[in-house]
């Protein structure tokens, strides 16, 4: 069951400059043993660990919970997005968190596309201890008749504010009400979703989420040219890639039957050829299946994404 959490008005958060920050490989003890914050005596590589606290205040108890972000002009204004929050949760060490994009949902089951996501990422979560945030898309897609049928997300160069606004309010409010750690933020996302996720990780769009917050990132059947690449020649995506002063770590997941398997497997040829290293910034998977994802493909793609984390 999913409990209501309303916040305070959620503010913008700023970042700095892209070509500030660089990447850190936690030592394997980080993610083998997430409730450990000190390990002294016990392991070495401590001091590789960093820790950027939030402090936020505690948030809502943990489980399944709503809360909701409110954005002028967007949507309704008042944004819902859905929270999984681990029983171990405590604000007396900071949490990373993952921010979860779903795919293109019907009209009527966009709210349920989004819960999955969370639900999907819960039991990951429960034994990574790190909190999940997966938001609703508010691109709504009508058909020739004006009636809406399915929901995107609405990105950039959209006129007014857009889904990465949300996405930064978001942001800021889980960092107000839970104490979350700025330094291992990641996100994933789903088909549309992964498209989305990788304009972040690439691009300069979002103030929120974009190569100077993410730890990492992963992609289940997303691809550069669906959107990060989408108006540009495959070149001018090359430079793009190539031009990056850090390559943030990226997980790339997709069924053997799914139609965009051509199109995640050119990605990762790009990622390699632009600068990121296989096996070690950049990883790529095929599973058995077609255009869907699972929750070993969730746990799979944590393996990676969790012994990141970027500093200033």
């Amino acid at each position: 069951m999913f409990r209501l959490s309303f916040p305070i008005l959620a503010v913008l958060f700023a970042c700095g400059a892209a070509n500030a920050t660089q990447s850190v490989a936690l030592p394997p003890w980080v993610c083998a043993h997430p409730d450990a914050v000190f390990v002294s005596a016990f392991e070495a590589g401590e001091n590789a660990v960093p820790h950027r606290g939030s402090g936020g205040s505690g948030g809502a108890y943990p489980g399944n919970l709503i809360r909701w972000v409110y954005v002028a002009d967007l949507g309704s204004g008042a944004q819902p997005y859905y929270v999984y929050v681990p029983d171990a949760y405590t604000p007396s060490r900071p949490w990373p968190l993952l921010v979860g994009l779903h795919g293109v949902a019907p009209y009527a089951s966009v709210y349920n596309y989004a819960r999955d996501v969370s639900a999907y990422w819960s039991g990951v979560a429960q034994t990574g201890d790190f909190i999940v945030v997966a938001p609703v898309a508010n691109n709504v897609i009508y058909d020739s008749n004006s009636q809406p049928y399915a929901v995107s997300w609405l990105v950039p160069p959209s006129a007014g504010p857009n889904d990465y606004d949300m996405l930064a309010a978001i942001l800021a409010d889980m960092q107000s009400a839970y104490n979350i750690e700025l330094s291992r933020i990641y996100g994933w996302g789903f088909s549309a979703g992964g498209h989305v996720m990788h304009d972040l990780g690439v691009s300069t769009h979002s103030t929120a989420l974009n190569a100077s917050t993410l730890a990492a990132y992963g992609v289940s059947a997303g691809d550069l040219s669906a959107l990060a690449c989408a108006s540009i020649s495959n070149a001018a995506c090359d430079q793009l890639l190539s031009g990056l002063s850090r390559k943030v770590p990226v997980d790339l997941r997709v069924g053997n039957a799914d139609p965009n398997l051509p199109y995640v497997s050119d990605d990762y040829s790009r990622f390699v050829a632009d600068g990121w290293s296989a096996g070690q910034n950049v990883f790529y998977s095929t599973f058995t299946g077609a255009h869907t994802y699972s929750t070993a493909d969730l746990q799979a793609a944590w393996t990676h994404l969790c012994p990141n984390a970027v500093v200033p």
